[in-house]
């Protein structure tokens, strides 16, 4: 029996699967990834570039040679039509290689505030960007007036070395000049989005000359060249907490002759200036009334604000809702499932695009989940019941992308189970130590780009929130960076991020007593 090589594809977070003598092309094709082929696969067209991150290939082609550059074959780059797997491998997929585009978030809610730039220059132009651990939003703004004249979204390439933090310290310390090439490829994509925002706008690059950052304590830290090793261990201690200024051509971006970037101060080694460029935005940390402020991401952040007080936390929440970790699971494209509901015996699905499925990216997941609650499948422990067995059929071959049965399985069900009562334990031990009860909460904020997209009754139902109403949640989009431009066009807001930070009580998680209990407790799910 030939042995099957497994491939992951990055940045949509799909896996496939390939036998000795099939192509990446074949793989890509038969896991449902889109990739650009107008030539059929016989290397004439040279659109299915793409990038070895980790394993082994056959050696380039003949016609591999002639297509790509010595430069670019020593980076990694070959014709998926060409390259066979000799291990199990990953790749890096272009923007350009692929036939449609991931879905991104760069919307948020936006309040008008008082417009005061740190630079006064006629004509000047900012840049605002958040730097998500899975994606970037970038926002192109005229100082002068406050106005934003281009935004932009993608994939974090670092995706490549790893889908999480932890995974990205551990390869910036195992590999020669990691951080660097992290940081590499992170500003390569920065600059890349700066351009494709100046051409829409016809703005010239030179003409921006101020830009803020906001990220994680990590993006942060690999951002600027800070080490990131002693963030892989406790006491998680970041290597600086105060606001950055730094020249933008020391950091490799091309902005204007003189311009900087302002980087807010980070409050943890997992609660960063992103968090705070959302209690900005949102204006909760300010709020006379108690207020739940949660960002969810691969790492989740939240904080509870009451009598003038705020208290911050962070939840390793993990990949699971970007797709991650799941048998079927791919980040939010088309043909991902992204909703479901319990109807007449059946789980209803939605995809993205109504495209024939290919895969569960994080919110169509979480709904599965909770349909199979509403559908009595599943036990309050989460195995799934006798007569369906270690999985369950979602969507049937005939309907799907795939040629196959697209399945949920236990272990699925088992990753939203970790990553939903990390996110619940976070916010009940922050609700503890504040004095109050989920019952108190007079606002709950849902931010980020997977908050924009889930099901708050799926969120509810399988007890990762609180059984609230649903009236008194607010989904509020990216506002991290919609913070990042308050903090761009006001010096105020600079002002007021760092009082933030100073002001914030941070609460480490696993250090207190009821961590493990609750923790448990909320493993389970209510049937």
């Amino acid at each position: 029996m030939s042995e099957t090589f497994r491939i992951d594809f990055e940045p949509l977070g799909r896996r496939g699967a390939a036998l000795p003598g099939q192509t990446l092309l074949d793989a890509a094709q038969a896991a449902g990834v889109g990739l650009a082929s107008v030539c059929g696969g016989a290397g004439t067209c040279e659109e299915c570039r793409v990038r070895l991150a980790a394993g082994t290939l056959t050696p380039p082609t003949l016609v591999e040679q002639s297509a790509l550059s010595k430069g670019d074959l020593a980076a990694g780059f070959r014709l998926a039509c060409q390259a066979e797997p000799l291990s199990n491998v990953k790749l890096d997929l272009p923007p350009e290689s692929l036939t449609s585009a991931q879905r991104l978030q760069v919307e948020g809610v936006e309040t008008d505030i008082v417009v005061k730039p740190a630079v006064y220059t006629p004509g000047a132009y900012g840049l605002a960007v958040d730097i998500g651990t899975t994606k970037l939003a970038a926002y192109l703004v005229r100082l002068e007036t406050g106005k934003t004249v281009a935004k932009a979204g993608a994939m974090n390439p670092q995706i490549a070395f790893g889908e999480d933090v932890i995974s990205r310290i551990a390869y910036a310390g195992r590999e020669p000049d990691g951080a660097g090439n992290l940081q590499k490829v992170l500003v390569e994509t920065l600059n890349n989005m700066l351009l494709e925002m100046c051409a829409s706008a016809s703005v010239s690059p030179d003409s921006i000359l101020d830009a803020v950052l906001v990220g994680n304590t990590v993006m942060h830290h690999l951002f600027v060249g800070l080490p990131v090793e002693q963030l892989g261990h406790a006491p998680f201690t970041p290597a600086i907490t105060s606001p950055l200024n730094i020249p933008a051509s020391s950091l490799g971006l091309i902005l204007g002759s003189g311009a900087n970037v302002y980087l807010p101060p980070v409050v943890a080694g997992y609660v960063g200036a992103d968090h705070i460029a959302m209690l900005l935005a949102t204006e909760a940390w300010a709020s006379p009334l108690n207020i739940l402020a949660i960002d969810i991401g691969t790492n989740t952040e939240i904080s509870v604000v009451s009598n003038g007080k705020v208290t911050c936390c962070s939840c390793a929440s993990g990949p699971a809702f970007e797709g991650a970790h799941i048998h079927e699971g791919m980040r939010a494209s088309p043909g991902a499932i992204e909703r479901a509901r319990w109807s007449e015996g059946i789980i209803l699905w939605q995809s993205i695009g109504d495209l024939p499925p290919v895969g569960i990216c994080g919110s169509g997941i979480l709904d599965v989940v909770a349909a199979l609650q509403d559908g009595k499948l599943i036990k309050p422990t989460g195995v799934l019941k006798a007569i369906t067995g270690s999985e369950i059929v979602l969507v049937p071959a005939a309907q799907t992308g795939l040629g196959r049965d697209l399945v949920v399985t236990r272990k699925d069900i088992h990753e939203i189970q970790l990553a939903k009562s990390a996110i619940r334990v976070g916010l009940e031990i922050l609700l503890q130590n504040s004095g109050l009860t989920y019952t108190d909460l007079d606002e709950f904020i849902v931010a980020g780009a997977f908050g924009t997209y889930l099901d708050l009754r799926s969120a509810v139902r399988t007890g990762m929130f609180p059984p609230l109403p649903l009236k008194c949640f607010q989904q509020v989009g990216t506002a991290a960076g919609i913070g990042a431009k308050q903090m761009l066009i006001s010096v105020n807001k600079r002002i007021e991020a760092e009082t933030i930070a100073r002001q914030i009580d941070y609460v480490e998680l696993t250090s207190q007593k009821d961590f493990t209990p609750l923790f448990m407790k909320h493993l389970c799910f209510e049937i």
